[in-house]
C-alpha cells in the first residue's frame, strides 16, 4: 500500500536550537531580546515538515501560533495578526489564556464610523463607545453589528472588513472569556506606546481609525483613476494601521502576567517568509519592537521562520548558526538572528527511510546508495522515492523503475473529497520542483541539455528562449537552489529523452558550440550524448599517450556522464545495456585495434555507473572499468600511478556492489 504521508526526517538539532531559547532560565541581560530563528531550504528540504514537528511537540503544552504566508489569505497584515492573536489566546495549563487587549481596540477603533470633519465629537463617540463596550458578551454584539450575519459565513464585501473579520470573531471570543474590561493601561497605552510619547490615548486612536477609513472607502487601492497623490496617502495609511497593530500585539505580549515570563515562551512559526507578504510581515513586526530600557522585560516571545532565502534583514545585522549557540551565552554574544541551513540526508538516513517503506525487510543497500546519489539527500525527493518503493510489492532495481511507479499527490483530494489523482513519482518530483511551469516544461527541458548554466543560457537564447526560461527564475544548475537543483536537472533531462528529435538538435547544436569555442570536454560530452560511442573513445584513445594522467582521468570523467538518450535504454539491467552499447559501437566495423576496443568497453561501462538511475547489478560494470584502465595504464606517459589508483578504487567498488 502506497504511503499516504511521506516519511518525517526530524531535524533534532534544530529542534533543540529552538527549546533553548524558549527556556525561561537562559540568561540574558537587562534590555536584550532573543533572536529571531530562520531556518533556511530549498523546496522539499523540510522546512514546513520542521515547523509541523515543532507544532506537534508544544500542542497542548506552550501558547503558539503558525502561519504560512505562500497562503494568500496572510497577504494583509492586519489579517495575519489577528489570525496570530486568535492562536495564542487558547487556553494552556499553567499559562491560562494570553490577552490582546489593546490589539483588541485596535481592531474595533478601526472598524468604527465616528463623526467626521469634528474632532471633538469624534473624540466623544470614541470615548462613550468604548464605555459601551464592557461586559463578556459584547465582542459578539460588535460582529453582530458590523456583518449582520455569521462570521464564518463566506460574503463579498470591502478590503479593511475582510482584514477584520473572521480572525477577530475568534479573537473577541477567547478574550470575552479572559476580562470583562478593556485594563485602563492598556487604554493608556495608545498615549505612549512605550516609546517615550506624550500623546492622548483618544488621539492616537482617532488618527488609527482616520487611516482605516480612508482604506475602506478606497477599498485599500488606488490606481490609474485616483487623485493625483491617492496612492502615496494609501500606502502610508496601510503602513501606519500595521505598525500601529503590530506595536500594539507586542505590547500585549510584553504586559503578560508575571508567571508567563516564568515559563517557556510562547512560539510564533512563520512558514515561507521568502515571500512577499512574509517579508512584509516579518520586517513591520521586527520594527514595531520599541528599544528597552535596563531592567525592562522583552517580549516574551520566540519567533521561527523559514524560508527558502534569507529576508533582507538578516543580511544587515549579526548572526550565528543556531546549532553553534552555547546554552549559556549571554545576549552580548547573542546575534539578533540564528539561521540554520537544513542539511540534506545522509546515505544512512536514506537506507532508515526505504527500509522503512519496503514491503519486505530492509530496503538493498545498493538501492538506497543510488537513491542518495540521484537525491543529492533531498527529503522531499527521497520521501516521494520511499512511497513508491512501498507500493512495489516486489521491490525495486532501480531508480527509474521507482521514478515509474505511481504515486498519490496529497494535494489531489481530502477525506471526503476526490480520489487523488495517480501520477508517476517522477511526474509528481518534476511539478514539485517546479510549481505553475506546465506550459513552459518541455521548452525548460531543451535547454536542460546544457552541461552547466552558461550552455543553457547560450542555447535558450539561441532558441529565442531566454525570457520563457529564465526571466522567470528557472535555473535547475542555481548551486544556492541545494540538492533540488540536480534532481530537477536529471528529471528535465530524462523529459527531454522521450523527444528524440529535440535531444539530438539540441545536442548537435551544443556540439558545434564547443567546437568553436575549443572546448574539448564539452565537445565530446555531447557527441556522446548523440550516441557516438566508437567516435568518442577512439579520440579518448588518442588523446591518452599524450595527456597528463590525472588531466586524463578528469576528462573521461567528464565526457562519461553524458546522459543516454533513451529513457527505455535505462529500464534495461546495466550489464544488458553494456553489451547493448558495445555491440551497437562495434558491430559496424571491426576495430581490430585493442586498445580502442577497451576504450570503448572502459567508456561504456563508465557511462553507466556514473548514472544513478542505472540498476543495482553493478559489479561486473566496476570491474569492466578496473580491467580496461589497468590495460590502457602503460600508454600513459606520466600516469601510471593515477591511472593504477583508479584501477585499485574501482575493484574496491566491484566488491561493494557485489
Amino acid at each position: 500500500m502506497v504511503a499516504t504521508r511521506q516519511p518525517v526526517f526530524e531535524r533534532e538539532a534544530a529542534i533543540r536550537g529552538v527549546h533553548a531559547l524558549t527556556r525561561a532560565g537562559r540568561a540574558y541581560p537587562p534590555g536584550s531580546r532573543r533572536p529571531v530563528v530562520f531556518f533556511q531550504g530549498g523546496p522539499g528540504s523540510g522546512k514546513s515538515l520542521l515547523l509541523q514537528v515543532l507544532d506537534d511537540r508544544v500542542n497542548q503544552y506552550i501558547p503558539y501560533a503558525r502561519v504560512d504566508f505562500a497562503d494568500n489569505r496572510y497577504d494583509e497584515i492586519p489579517h495575519t495578526l489577528t489570525v496570530l492573536a486568535e492562536r495564542l489566546t487558547r487556553y494552556r495549563p499553567r499559562y491560562g489564556r494570553l490577552r490582546f487587549p489593546r490589539l483588541l481596540i485596535a481592531l474595533l477603533v478601526a472598524e468604527q464610523s465616528l463623526p467626521g470633519g469634528d474632532f471633538e465629537q469624534s473624540r466623544e463617540a470614541l470615548r462613550q463607545r468604548l464605555r459601551q463596550r464592557r461586559g463578556a458578551r459584547w465582542p459578539q454584539r460588535f460582529l453582530r453589528e458590523l456583518t449582520g450575519e455569521p462570521p464564518e459565513a463566506g460574503v463579498t464585501a470591502g478590503a479593511m472588513t475582510l482584514l477584520f473579520r473572521l480572525p477577530l470573531q475568534a479573537v473577541a471570543a477567547g478574550l470575552a472569556l479572559v476580562f470583562p474590561t478593556f485594563p485602563r493601561r492598556s487604554q493608556v497605552w495608545f498615549g505612549h506606546r512605550d516609546r517615550g510619547r506624550t500623546d492622548h490615548a483618544l488621539d492616537t486612536l482617532i488618527e488609527l481609525n482616520t487611516w482605516a477609513r480612508e482604506l475602506r472607502v478606497t477599498g485599500g487601492a488606488g490606481g490609474a483613476g485616483a487623485p493625483p497623490g491617492m496612492d502615496a496617502r494609501l500606502r502610508a495609511a496601510r503602513d501606519n494601521v500595521d505598525k500601529l497593530l503590530c506595536e500594539a500585539f507586542l505590547a500585549d505580549l510584553r504586559d503578560a502576567p508575571r508567571r508567563v515570563h516564568a515559563l517557556p515562551t510562547p512560539l510564533l512559526l512563520l512558514d515561507n517568509v521568502d515571500a512577499p507578504a512574509g517579508r512584509a510581515f516579518l520586517g513591520r513586526l521586527l520594527d514595531a519592537r520599541p528599544p528597552l530600557e535596563p531592567g525592562a522585560r522583552a517580549e516574551p516571545l520566540t519567533v521561527v521562520a523559514t524560508g527558502r532565502v534569507a529576508p533582507p534583514e538578516l543580511a544587515d545585522t549579526p548572526e550565528a548558526p543556531l546549532d553553534e549557540i552555547p546554552p549559556s551565552a549571554n545576549a552580548r554574544e547573542l546575534p539578533a538572528w540564528l539561521r540554520y541551513r537544513l542539511p540534506d540526508l545522509a546515505r544512512a538516513d536514506v537506507q532508515r527511510l526505504l527500509s522503512d517503506a519496503a514491503v519486505h525487510g530492509p530496503a538493498d543497500r545498493r538501492l538506497a546508495r543510488l537513491v542518495h546519489e540521484f537525491t543529492q539527500g533531498h527529503p522531499e525527493v527521497v520521501g516521494v522515492l520511499a512511497g513508491a518503493l512501498a507500493a512495489r510489492r516486489d521491490g525495486a532495481a532501480s531508480v527509474a523503475e521507482l521514478l515509474e511507479e505511481p504515486v498519490p499527490d496529497p494535494a489531489g483530494g481530502g477525506a471526503h473529497g476526490p480520489a487523488a489523482p495517480r501520477r508517476s513519482a517522477e511526474q509528481r518530483l518534476l511539478y514539485r520542483l517546479l510549481p505553475d511551469a506546465d506550459g513552459r516544461l518541455d521548452l525548460i527541458a531543451r535547454c536542460a541539455a546544457g552541461r552547466n548554466a552558461a550552455e543553457s543560457l547560450w542555447l535558450s537564447q539561441r532558441s529565442g528562449l531566454a525570457n520563457v526560461v529564465w526571466g522567470e527564475g528557472v535555473e535547475p544548475w542555481d548551486p544556492s537552489a541545494g540538492a533540488g537543483s540536480a534532481v530537477l536537472l536529471r528529471l528535465l533531462r530524462r523529459r527531454l529523452a522521450r523527444a528524440p528529435e529535440e535531444w539530438r538538435e539540441a545536442h548537435a547544436s551544443l556540439h558545434e558550440h564547443c567546437v568553436e569555442r575549443g572546448d574539448l570536454a564539452g565537445r565530446l560530452y555531447h557527441r556522446l550524448a548523440l550516441g557516438e560511442l566508437r567516435e568518442v573513445a577512439i579520440e579518448l584513445a588518442e588523446l591518452l599517450p599524450r595527456t597528463p594522467g590525472a588531466d586524463w582521468l578528469a576528462l573521461l570523467d567528464e565526457v562519461a556522464r553524458a546522459p543516454l538518450g533513451s529513457v527505455e535504454a535505462q529500464r534495461q539491467p546495466p550489464h544488458a545495456l553494456f553489451h547493448a552499447l558495445t555491440r551497437e559501437a562495434t558491430g559496424a566495423a571491426s576495430l581490430g585495434e585493442e586498445t580502442t576496443t577497451r576504450m570503448t568497453h572502459l567508456l561504456a561501462a563508465l557511462r553507466i555507473v556514473s548514472d544513478p538511475l542505472h540498476g543495482t547489478a553493478r559489479e561486473l560494470l566496476y570491474t569492466q572499468v578496473a580491467n580496461a584502465l589497468a590495460a590502457l595504464a602503460s600508454r600513459s606517459p606520466d600516469g601510471l600511478v593515477v591511472l593504477q589508483e583508479s584501477v585499485r578504487e574501482y575493484r574496491r567498488q566491484a566488491q561493494w556492489w557485489a
